[in-house]
């Protein structure tokens, strides 16, 4: 099990730093996204440092803040049947 939760930790940072990246892209601080998803500032922290599990929930949302689809790929670049849905 340990390898799993290692795969784990690495994908949750690889998937944060890629958050990250797309924020600075789109313009979208910290303090706007607390705005839209209505959480405070040390929880969404909390999220972003993988110190607190990310609810889905709160994931879909900032992938749509951030003009991206839930497998992270950004919109501009979606060509698929997601393009259909409403993120």
């Amino acid at each position: 099990m340990k390898n799993y939760k290692q795969a784990s930790k690495v994908g949750q940072q690889l998937i944060m730093s890629y958050l990250k990246k797309r924020m600075k892209e789109k313009k979208v601080t910290i303090r706007k996204l607390v705005v839209i998803l209505e959480v405070s500032e040390p929880t969404l922290i909390g999220y972003f440092k993988i110190k607190t599990p990310m609810p889905l929930g709160v994931y879909l949302e900032i992938c749509g803040a951030l003009d991206l689809r839930p497998y992270l790929i950004p919109s501009e670049s979606d060509n698929t049947e997601m393009k259909r849905m409403f993120f």
